[in-house]
């Protein structure tokens, strides 16, 4: 497996296939709950590897959102992070 940064509490991570990955990042980036998107490769597949805020959004908008940039294949993995996010002070 390679490096890859951790997911911080709270958050998931999803790695899409895709026809191509800068079309999936554009389709992603600035949409509710986006953390971070990953451009990469799963052996000859482009992937956007994602993480996300599960509470301001779901898995299927997240495929949602790919289907309607043209660009989803498949989702190869998904995951959350269930350690307790820190609660801010009020």
């Amino acid at each position: 497996a390679c490096a890859e940064s951790k997911v911080p509490p709270g958050m998931a991570k999803a790695t899409f296939v895709v026809h191509c990955y800068d079309v999936g990042a554009s389709a992603l980036s600035g949409k509710p709950g986006i953390i971070s998107v990953e451009r990469g490769w799963s052996g000859p597949r482009e992937v956007d590897r994602v993480v996300y805020d599960p509470s301001k959004t779901t898995l299927t908008e997240l495929e949602n959102w790919l289907k309607d940039a043209d660009t989803y294949v498949s989702t190869q993995e998904h995951s959350i992070n269930r350690e307790p996010a820190q609660q801010m002070s009020r």
